[in-house]
């Protein structure tokens, strides 16, 4: 069954010059709800703790987890803001890097 076209309503037709910006409390607490997952921020992890780019399977080997969908899944919402996917793999963004190191350096969130 095809999807109307008037479920897409104007907000998927409206020119990007017309459309206002989130707020920067909805865009912090956007980024916040991207690093909520415990998954993500293992993910973000392997990645600030690696020297270099990792490819696909190196990255998927350094997490624990398990199931490919779901480590897929948890990947797309990092890129962009916190991992960037380069030619050489994927690297930590310098936002994903300053939150990593932000988080591991208060004990409070360590798990030491």
């Amino acid at each position: 069954m095809a999807i109307p076209d008037w479920t897409w309503g104007d907000a998927c037709t409206a020119d990007a010059s017309t459309r206002q910006s989130p707020s920067p409390s909805v865009a912090l607490a956007e980024a916040l709800s991207t690093l909520s997952h415990p998954h993500r921020l293992e993910i973000l992890f392997a990645l600030v703790r690696s020297d270099d780019a990792l490819d696909y399977s190196s990255l998927r080997a350094a997490t624990s987890v398990g199931d490919k969908g779901q480590f897929n899944y948890h990947l797309r919402q990092l890129r962009g803001r916190f991992v960037a996917d380069r030619d050489d793999g994927y690297a930590p963004t310098p936002a994903g890097r300053w939150v990593a190191r932000t988080m591991l350096a208060d004990s409070r969130l360590r798990d030491d």
